[in-house]
């Protein structure tokens, strides 16, 4: 962690073994996905590298997203998963594979509640709608490229 007003390390943090490819904050908790397959949960206020370990994705977690009341983290993966993880588990409550390539876009709607976008790349081409509160797939979006 740096502090880019004085251009200074803070901290530095172990856990993954491989590249690390997104991150996402949560107030004081930083999370972290890599190459590895696993995401890291790290709570900056205490000494330890991370307080949770999150493992489910089949490949690299290449997408990371925490919702606007910071209860829920999407997770997308190279193995085109979208994952939903509540802010206590260590197991996703919601998955969804509907994707035909790597999930790396990620957004929350901050005006409705559970409702989440998910990009896929390439092959894919397309951004799917999702209502978490329903687990339920609202609606595919041709965009034509990744």
């Amino acid at each position: 962690i740096w502090d880019a007003a004085r251009c200074k390390k803070i901290r530095s943090m172990e856990g993954h073994r491989l590249r690390v490819g997104a991150l996402a904050w949560s107030s004081s908790l930083l999370s972290s996905g890599g190459r590895d397959k696993n995401i890291y949960q790290r709570d900056i206020r205490t000494q330890e590298d991370f307080v949770s370990k999150l493992s489910g994705h089949k490949s690299e977690v290449c997408g990371l997203k925490w919702s606007y009341d910071n209860r829920e983290l999407a997770s997308g993966g190279n193995d085109n998963r979208l994952f939903v993880w509540n802010q206590h588990s260590t197991q996703p409550v919601l998955k969804y594979c509907e994707h035909t390539a790597a999930v790396k876009a990620i957004a929350w709607s901050p005006h409705l509640h559970g409702l989440l976008a998910s990009g896929g790349g390439t092959a894919d081409r397309c951004i799917r709608f999702w209502n978490t509160t329903t687990n339920s797939h609202l609606s595919c979006m041709d965009t034509g490229s990744q």
